[in-house]
């Protein structure tokens, strides 16, 4: 950090003559400075960038350092390492449909891209770096009827929109690349009876229907003037009139036909003349990518059948096969999907031979490449670009604690030793003995080999900060990640796993912890099936990735309305898991916790929240007996009228503590707090012609189904984010009538006279609480919001808010505080209260990941340590960001620069001077006596 010029000026110019000011100036200047060391950046964080689902990819041949261009469905162009797969540069488009990507070449100058609809965006980014070099729109009128297709082509410095009338004429509009300048167009008649497929084969379009059972191929070249159609009957070649037109990516224009009941797919080489077959076939199943070479034209065939993907080369016009490149690889079936090639490359070997790399992306989102002949170079897990669900676990203990805690499991149950102080001190004796001779059995190399665990460093620490991230994906992808260094540490495909349609989330449960040795933790993923819809259970350790049960997902037989973890453990420490179908029948699972479930049918109930009709319904088990589990519904409520619509459901975490349950005033009074453990935030959304949006918000108790309480916002919308937690609730919107984001907090207390100090009841005599509000305006656009957790809840609470310019900014309570008033009386500034100020401070070093912008955030995951003073954050969307926060400081830690040797030497040097002391006082007694 720099020293000011006025600070500067100061020390060399008036030091003499004044140090006392110079000594007030540098203490303002260090009281003010705030900072990050270079050594500090990535020591307690990381970050991971991704790209997303490939969508278009086309490799580098011109610039000196080789890469390969993708662009994703994630809306987003990007620059890959050709060796090592990382990122080169990136660049994010807007969101949804302005900034789908329709098309991407390379040209020797730019990468080009169009994205968006109406209008739709031509841009050019500069093929080393990156950076914009020419952005422009095409006319709104281009687009005649949102059901016609539109085809594009790259013709050396000509961008062409191809607009494609079915059953008459072919529209082409040439646009000069750079300046977007339209060029004469033309109309070229196209004879369909029907309604075809189409595909561009450059500089070709070729089209397929079929005409009286009879397939015809139609082609007509884009650039040539005057052209006209050439069409191809296809019998008898191919006599099913079912057929699939494919576009072959390459330099040739090569299309590929098969027909429903083909086994192989026949091959048409475009020409002047018309379109001609190669001579040769090949299987249905494969995949196709064309390169050129030494004037010759490559043909590459990707199989893939279980373990192995074969890769066929040969000569595309004669279909020979080429030795040195074909070639079989073992292919990861176990943690990657069905491959689909994307692009490919061939270029000559010192040993003149071919080397051909080829990037393909899987079925479930990740992207690779393979060198062929040779091996798999780099896969990159694109999966992680659409997080749905997350939890943090701690780690197991140690192998010696392990081996500790289960002598001691046998102790306990022979010697009965577990209780009183003789068998505390006999427990400590016994576990100095054990790890004494652990040590003398590892030093003579006559102990048990470590664990895996143990040597990949998957250890619980002292502190409880060293934990394993769970990550469930959109794609049905589950991943174990090592929190302090990023690393993978293992991966799960699941087979037809798919997010809730109208949440898009899976439900991740933790059943079991680390804490319960020998028991191994164990987590469940709930989420639908792909084909039938219904609900499907895979139960796992959170730890290895191995499953618990069966090696596939366990496929329900019923569609999931509601699910809930039960409050208790059987008798192996298990949690069970409660389902509400469709049809409001219970389920326990596993089997072994329903005697669980019915000892605590009483005190167990349920909520649904219909986002169609706006429907809030409570269920009660108070009914069930110990044959058959029953949710009886006790409460029905309607939130929305007309055309509202229920948008969110918030509920509390379900591991926070509250540590106080009150707050002191400056009178020395105290104001309890409103603790409703069964609080939901319930928010709707309408349209009037008065006040055009609003919008509501509700607590509602789920137990008893009371309105808590409500609030209406006129002229606002969405984006809607919501952070519940202990008594108060703070939400963000987008105000119309100020055009900005606003943020209102809600605070809930029961008075100075706590109605019970044990439990609370949401049925015996409900308390209206007195509810303090306030609203505030942040500069800047909010994405989402989580608040901070630690284990005790000792800590102050902070809110972690992300904002749309990819920072993450660490929001203190007490600026939200709903009880800030305008003028602060003795009484508040004794509380602790500040003045009110509208606007909230968005102060650089408050932004957690300081330059490490995290785009596209989908949510923020946060998780308690080992230590009160700091919490876990997890920051997810398109990239990955972790991190830890200490709002209150870390005062249960020493500092990192803490001078232990200085420390030391004081006290030895009391106890010296102590000891001196002693005896120098003794002695003087001792005279003192004889006189």
């Amino acid at each position: 950090m720099k020293i000011s010029e006025e600070l500067n000026g100061c020390i060399s110019r008036m030091w003499l003559r004044s140090p006392i000011v110079c000594l007030a100036l540098l203490l303002i200047h260090l009281n003010l400075s705030y900072g990050l060391y270079e050594d500090q950046i990535g020591k307690f964080d990381w970050r991971q960038m991704y790209v997303g689902h490939v969508k278009f990819a086309e490799f580098d041949t011109v610039s000196s350092v080789k890469k390969v261009f993708v662009s994703t469905e994630e809306n987003v162009v990007a620059a890959l390492n050709l060796k090592s797969g990382n990122i080169i540069w990136r660049q994010v488009l807007e969101k949804k449909e302005q900034g789908t990507i329709h098309f991407m070449n390379i040209t020797s100058e730019a990468v080009i891209t169009v994205s968006g609809t109406n209008p739709v965006n031509v841009r050019g980014w500069d093929l080393n770096g990156g950076f914009l070099l020419w952005d422009w729109s095409f006319p709104l009128h281009v687009f005649i009827s949102s059901e016609e297709e539109n085809k594009w082509f790259l013709s050396d410095t000509e961008l062409k929109l191809y607009h494609i009338s079915l059953g008459s004429e072919i529209i082409v509009k040439p646009y000069e690349l750079t300046s977007g300048r339209a060029l004469e167009g033309s109309k070229l008649p196209l004879p369909l009876a029907s309604k075809p497929s189409c595909v561009v084969a450059a500089p070709y379009i070729a089209c397929i229907e079929s005409v009286g059972g009879n397939p015809i191929l139609h082609t007509v070249s884009i650039t040539a003037v005057n052209s006209k159609p050439v069409s191809k009957p296809l019998k008898p070649l191919i006599e099913n009139t079912e057929v699939t037109l494919e576009s072959v990516h390459g330099s040739q224009p090569l299309v590929s036909v098969t027909s429903s009941g083909s086994k192989v797919k026949y091959l048409f080489l475009i020409e002047e003349t018309g379109s001609r077959v190669l001579p040769y076939q090949v299987e249905r199943s494969a995949k196709l990518v064309q390169d050129s070479l030494r004037e010759s034209n490559i043909l590459l065939q990707l199989l893939y059948t279980n373990e192995w993907f074969d890769v066929l080369t040969s000569n595309l016009l004669t279909g020979e096969p080429i030795p040195d490149v074909t070639s079989s690889l073992k292919y990861p079936h176990d943690r990657l999907g069905p491959p689909t090639a994307a692009a490919a490359v061939c270029t000559p070997r010192k040993d003149k031979g071919l080397g051909c790399r080829v990037l393909f992306s899987t079925t479930d989102h990740a992207v690779g490449m393979f060198h062929y002949p040779g091996k798999l170079i780099w896969v990159r897990e694109e999966a992680l670009a659409s997080v749905v669900a997350v939890e943090m676990l701690d780690l197991p203990v140690s192998d010696t604690e392990a081996a500790i805690e289960k002598e001691f499991d046998h102790k306990e149950m022979d010697l009965g030793v577990s209780s009183g102080f003789g068998g505390m001190f006999t427990h400590r004796l016994l576990s100095q003995t054990l790890q004494l001779r652990l040590l003398i059995l590892s030093i003579l190399g006559l102990g048990d080999p470590p664990s895996a665990g143990q040597r990949a460093g998957l250890v619980r620490d002292e502190f409880g900060l060293h934990k394993m991230i769970v990550i469930a994906t959109g794609v049905g992808k589950l991943f174990g990640i090592d929190n302090l260094s990023g690393e993978i540490v293992w991966r799960r495909r699941l087979e037809n796993v798919a997010s809730y349609s109208s949440q898009n989330q899976m439900i991740l449960y933790v059943q079991r912890t680390t804490r319960h040795f020998p028991h191994p933790a164990q987590c469940a993923l709930l989420a639908r099936h792909k084909v039938s819809g219904e609900g499907v259970i895979f139960t796992f350790n959170p730890i290895t990735g191995q499953p618990a049960g069966s090696e596939s997902v366990t496929l329900l037989g019923y569609q999931i309305q509601q699910s809930m973890l039960l409050a208790f453990t059987d008798d192996n420490f298990l949690r069970g898991i409660l389902l509400l179908d469709q049809k409001e029948q219970l389920h326990v699972l596993p089997s072994s916790a329903h005697s669980v479930a019915v000892k605590s049918a009483g005190s167990t109930f349920i909520f649904t929240a219909d986002k169609n009709t706006g429907i809030l319904a409570g269920y009660s088990l108070l009914f069930s007996n110990s044959q058959k589990l029953e949710a009886t519904r006790v409460w029905e409520v309607k939130l929305t009228q007309g055309k509202q619509r229920l948008t969110a459901v918030v509920s509390k975490s379900p591991v926070e503590r509250v540590h106080s349950q009150g707050r002191v005033l400056g009178d020395r009074s105290v104001l309890y707090k409103y603790i409703n453990p069964n609080l939901v935030a319930v928010v709707t959304q309408g349209f009037d012609p008065v006040h055009k949006n609003f919008l509501n918000l509700y607590l509602v108790d789920v137990v008893s189904g009371s309105v808590v309480f409500s609030i209406s916002h006129k002229k606002a919308r969405e984006p809607v984010h919501i952070v519940h937690s202990e008594n108060w609730v703070l939400y963000s919107y987008f105000s119309d009538k100020s055009r900005r984001t606003e943020i209102v907090t809600l605070e809930l207390y029961e008075g100075k006279v706590q109605s019970n100090t044990t439990a609370f009841s949401s049925v015996a005599s409900p308390i209206q609480p007195i509810v303090d509000q306030q609203a505030y305006i942040l500069p800047g656009n909010i994405v989402a919001m989580k608040e901070t957790i630690t284990e005790k809840g000792i800590t102050s609470k902070h809110i972690l808010v992300a904002l749309a310019n990819g920072g993450v900014l660490e929001l203190p309570w007490m600026f939200v505080d709903p009880r800030r008033p305008i003028t602060v009386t003795p009484e508040m500034r004794e509380e602790g209260v500040i003045p009110y100020m509208p606007e909230l401070p968005v102060p650089s070093e408050s932004i957690i990941n300081y330059n490490q912008t995290v785009q596209r955030v989908q949510g923020i995951h946060t998780a308690p340590s080992g230590l009160e003073s700091t919490c876990l954050v997890l920051v997810y969307g398109l990239d990955l960001y972790y991190t830890r926060v200490a709002p209150s400081k870390t005062f249960d830690v020493l500092k990192e620069d803490f001078d232990h040797f200085l420390i030391s030497a004081v006290l030895l040097g009391l106890t010296v001077v102590s000891y001196i002391t002693r005896k120098l006082a003794s002695r003087k007694a001792l005279k003192q006596a004889w006189k």
